[in-house]
């Protein structure tokens, strides 16, 4: 008989570069071990603290009764999807869980929720503009993703724009766009980026310039995320596809969304939504509404590896985000035992136990302190993410 009650949790706050990453690891009464993730920009030592005022309802109880455990913290901390910090730790919890069970039985994650139905995950690129320093640098830059074997890749040429922009800086957002388009050629698909940096009007004008690209695979976050009558405007008047949802909270962000054809494309990210159970009722919300999955990961190395178990059985999966071979420190593949491996655009998916994935005694070389800030995206100079 094993004893999977949750006795104790780790939890690691490590210093990335450009935003500190928050690794979770649960270990039970006969000493099996889980990871997962739980980073929160801005909020990392916030959801190391959350654990504190939590922690009666993560001591104790039992990792294989994931759904009892997910359901009581969501309805006991009160107050729910409204409460981002309790939401993060939740999802680290709880894809710690699934790992464990996982390794338990000897099998991945997705063996456990219906069996994967692909074996490998398209990719696209992200983060892989760190080193720009001029408009000619866009377009070389992306071709060497290309070389890379990348049929996609994405990027916010927009700086620090907020709001407006000035003809100025629509015409040099512009310009970056048509440099990167030129050099990949029509045939390689480009998202662009907007993390919620435009009104209505502005991100309008943008969409009309960019559609007349026939290869933009979709405007992302072109208002801000809780402007979802703006979303649906612009999702009715382009002729680009609209993307979002990475900071949606829970299922429950989808809904209105979904039903008025706000998003062609969903964005959930674990981390935000309650882990991979979540998720995956998020995707099949999208499946009924005819719309595609394109999950958010740009955190740690371990939430790529959770994403792919999830990649792995969704049906209606577009593509995966993929920063990991373009803006990870060295180090990152010393405090992980794997690293995805992308072949001609893909990545294939692992047949290892859980998640797939380890964190080894390094990690602990790597702690952050207060003083290590994440980068602001508002900011000149965002776009080297503290790769300088």
């Amino acid at each position: 008989m094993y004893e999977t009650a949750i006795k104790n949790v780790n939890l690691y706050v490590v210093k990335n570069p450009w935003k500190k990453w928050v690794f979770v690891e649960i270990e039970t009464s006969d000493g099996s071990t889980g990871i997962g993730e739980a980073t929160l920009y801005t909020g990392q030592f916030s959801v190391k603290e959350r654990f504190k005022d939590v922690k009666n309802f993560i001591i104790g109880k039992d990792a294989m009764k994931i759904q009892a455990l997910k359901t009581a913290w969501m309805t006991e901390t009160f107050n729910r999807s409204r409460d981002l910090t309790n939401i993060a730790l939740l999802s680290g919890i709880e894809t710690a869980c699934w790992d464990l069970v996982g390794k338990h039985f000897g099998a991945p994650v997705y063996s456990l929720l219906g069996g994967q139905i692909r074996d490998k995950i398209r990719v696209y690129a992200n983060g892989w503009y760190t080193s720009i320093e001029s408009l000619e640098d866009w377009g070389k830059a992306a071709k060497n993703v290309v070389k890379r074997g990348y049929t996609a890749l994405k990027f916010d040429p927009f700086g620090p724009g907020s709001g407006f922009l000035s003809e100025e800086e629509f015409r040099n957002s512009m310009n970056i766009i048509e440099d990167v388009r030129n050099a990949t050629g029509d045939k390689v698909e480009l998202f662009i980026e907007g993390h919620g940096r435009f009104n209505r009007s502005t991100a309008l004008r943008i969409g009309r310039y960019i559609e007349k690209f026939e290869n933009i695979g979709w405007f992302e976050e072109p208002v801000i995320p809780e402007d979802i009558d703006g979303m649906s405007i612009l999702a009715h008047s382009l002729n680009v596809p609209i993307a979002a949802g990475e900071r949606f909270i829970t299922k429950f962000d989808f809904v209105r969304p979904f039903e008025i054809g706000a998003i062609h494309v969903a964005q959930p990210d674990v981390i935000n939504t309650g882990g991979i159970l979540e998720t995956r009722e998020i995707a099949s919300m999208a499946e009924a509404h005819n719309i595609a999955m394109a999950p958010h990961q740009a955190e740690g190395p371990i939430n790529t590896f959770i994403t792919l178990q999830l990649d792995a059985m969704i049906p209606n999966l577009k593509i995966q985000e993929m920063f990991d071979e373009f803006a990870y420190p060295l180090w990152a593949w010393e405090i992980v035992d794997r690293k995805p491996s992308v072949e001609n655009g893909y990545v294939t998916i692992s047949d290892r136990p859980g998640i797939g994935l380890n964190i080894t005694e390094k990690v602990k070389n790597h702690i952050a302190d207060e003083n290590d800030r994440d980068f602001d995206l508002f900011s000149e100079g965002w776009e080297k993410r503290g790769f300088r």
